[in-house]
């Protein structure tokens, strides 16, 4: 069986039998009260029809709604009107900052006090007899306890709605940064798929066509590696794309591991070397750390600066590739260092390789540092922490 929505929106003719609802409840009563004690009070039963009619429109102007009913409260019997006054008061303390809503009150007691005190100067109240004591209600003191409890609920419910809407807003806003972390990590996965593989992809197709006659064993080597490395991106794209399916609940736990099923980076070096680069890699001091967020991080930095010397480094006869642990640090240094000299083509990048590589060091609480060497070529060192310094 269906259940009803509650927190759904009501519509507009049920927001409408709502307030005919309240407004003919906070009457009946008075109506009643005014018909067993005064069966020929015919101006106070008056009065409670029209304030019925105006506490139906106290959603759309509820300080015009309190006034109209505080003044007829003034001048019919004032105790009948006690649940319309309430009603009228709660829905401006409800709407109404603190202080206007404090006036609110003021105006909603005041008014029928006033009232009462004329009637009973003039000698037309009840009151006026000093044998008779009137009961509590609205005209006989400044500080009524029924209409204090409505203007008490009407801020305790504007309150609750307040820190509602700033837990909404709240929530929101966490969602628009956690979407925008998304597509960050979406774009840099994608960056360092797809210019990697399309990089290297064009040098291994360059390569196999300058040897396809002089040296075919190296173009069919060159041709080998261009069918892996494109089998390789195709499936990682497709794995990152894959995550944007999945569900709200597993979507960060697979971007988060999205970029972990990777090659090794002397696989990655070894498919460079075949792209025609000098390249060589040394590792120093202690093991790196079994974290798969650490090494994958690893993995694309080194990836983004050999992509780096493919793309800009003319001529460089020696690519030097150094990773340093050390455990007593807490730190592994990743140096990439070539002695090419700037090419006059075109750039086919996107400028963010560095960016992301500087973003990367700094989610691991480290540094990036790149430029010219003093000699020739380029030097980016690139220091990641993997635990606190002993």
């Amino acid at each position: 069986m269906n259940t009803p929505d509650i927190s759904a929106p009501r519509t507009s003719w049920q927001l409408w039998a709502l307030d005919i609802g309240l407004a003919v409840i906070a009457v009946v009563p008075g109506v009643v009260n005014t018909v067993v004690e005064d069966p020929t009070s015919a101006l106070t039963v008056t009065l409670l029809g029209v304030t019925a009619v105006v506490l139906c429109g106290r959603r759309r102007a509820p300080w015009a709604a309190l006034t109209v009913v505080s003044v007829l409260a003034a001048i019919g019997d004032s105790r009948s009107f006690t649940l319309a006054i309430c009603l009228a008061v709660f829905e401006v303390a409800l709407r109404a900052p603190i202080v206007r809503a404090v006036l609110g009150y003021l105006i909603a007691v005041g008014v029928p006090l006033l009232g009462t005190t004329v009637k009973i100067m003039l000698g037309v109240d009840a009151a006026a007899t000093g044998d008779v004591t009137p009961a509590i209600g609205v005209g006989t003191s400044i500080i009524d306890p029924y209409v204090v409890l409505a203007f008490a609920a009407g801020i305790v419910v504007q309150s609750t709605r307040q820190r509602r809407r700033a837990q909404e807003a709240l929530l929101e806003q966490r969602i628009d940064s956690a979407r925008a972390l998304e597509r960050a990590r979406i774009a840099a996965e994608m960056h360092d798929i797809g210019g990697h593989a399309l990089t290297v992809m064009i040098s291994l197709a360059n390569g196999a066509r300058s040897a396809w006659h002089t040296d075919p064993q190296r173009s069919t080597q060159a041709l080998t590696h261009l069918g892996e490395v494109g089998a390789t991106a195709l499936e990682d794209m497709q794995r990152t794309l894959r995550v944007l399916r999945d569900s709200d609940q597993e979507l960060d736990d697979a971007l988060h591991h999205s970029g972990y099923d990777l090659s090794d980076i002397e696989t990655m070096i070894e498919v460079f070397h075949t792209a025609g680069m000098p390249v060589s890699l040394r590792r120093a001091g202690d093991p790196i750390p079994e974290s798969a967020m650490l090494n994958a991080a690893i993995h694309r930095i080194v990836q983004e600066c050999l992509t780096n010397v493919l793309r800009y480094a003319h001529k460089a006869s020696a690519v030097d590739v150094a990773i340093d642990c050390s455990a007593s640090a807490g730190t592994v240094t990743i140096t990439v260092v070539d002695d090419g000299a700037p090419t006059n083509s075109p750039s086919l990048g996107t400028a963010r390789g560095l960016i992301g590589i500087s973003e990367r060091a700094a989610s691991f609480g480290g540094s990036c540092t790149y430029g010219p060497r003093a000699t020739r070529g380029w030097a980016v060192t690139t220091t990641l922490r993997t635990e606190k310094p002993r």
